[in-house]
């Protein structure tokens, strides 16, 4: 039964320490860096802890404590990722409201006559995003870099438009203004069309974490017909395979479920 519990542990770490094709394929382009590595490690300390839980039940309980330790754990960690990936599109939704809201007001600060440097420094009150870049033009560095990589982070792409205008007006002298009006009515047709379809795939998301709840109203149910699922569950070779493969059935799903939401919401 350990060995059981030891492949469950291992299709979690699948399941929750995976990468998409995408992501690999972006790794094997890009330039290996300290952080990004940092940033993979991350990935496995969920499966890891999981992985560690499992072998202190298995020890304490035998194959049942394993089962119930991995029916706990493995729910949670699947609940605690679903929570950091909701945090990160709300992030990615500010940034990209507050760039907007950048650009429509550098666009107003140059049509009322201010330069550029002097409209950026209002507008980092605006977008705290642009603090950075306006330390950087106050000791004299250069800016459309330091909004390229600004623009790096999630929903901040319209920096980096942002920075080819700045450097092209730099080298050529051209006029922002009108590039920024453009830019300011894409970005702001852009966060209400990623409104809309966050809102369309609200539904979705909901959907899949509650089927993924549907079990436990399952157990309940046994106990009010006479049963005693839990005592099968964890007391039985069947039922701890049952148990272990169900869980891990439910959380693929839900982990599913937001990975094709996150597509279309990408």
């Amino acid at each position: 039964m350990i060995q059981l519990a030891g492949l469950a542990v291992f299709v979690a770490i699948l399941v929750l320490g995976g990468s998409s094709r995408a992501a690999r394929l972006r790794r094997l382009g890009a330039r290996p860096e300290p952080a990004n590595r940092s940033r993979r490690w991350r990935w496995m300390i969920a499966p890891i802890t999981l992985a560690a839980i499992v072998g202190s039940g298995a020890a304490l309980g035998g194959a049942a404590g394993a089962a119930v330790c991995f029916a706990v754990g493995l729910p949670l960690a699947t609940a605690l990722l679903v929570w950091g990936r909701h945090r990160a599109r709300r992030s990615a939704v500010a940034n990209a409201a507050a760039v907007a809201t950048a650009c429509r007001l550098l666009a107003g600060l140059l049509r009322l006559g201010h330069v550029p440097s002097s409209a950026l420094r209002v507008a980092a009150t605006e977008c705290p995003l642009l603090a950075e870049v306006v330390a950087v033009e106050r000791v004299g560095g250069a800016v459309a870099p330091a909004l390229r990589r600004l623009g790096a982070r999630p929903g901040a792409r319209g920096l980096a438009e942002l920075a080819a205008a700045w450097e092209v007006a730099e080298r050529t002298g051209a006029s922002l203004g009108a590039t920024l009006d453009a830019l300011a009515e894409r970005l702001a047709a852009t966060g209400a069309v990623t409104d809309v379809v966050s809102a369309e795939l609200a539904a979705p998301r909901a959907t899949g974490r509650l089927l993924a709840v549907l079990p436990v109203a399952g157990l309940l149910l046994g106990y009010g017909l006479g049963g005693d699922p839990v005592a099968f569950l964890t007391g039985s070779a069947a039922g701890q395979v049952s148990l272990a493969l169900g869980v891990v059935l439910g959380c693929a799903g839900v982990l599913w479920t937001e990975r094709i939401a996150d597509a279309g919401d990408g």
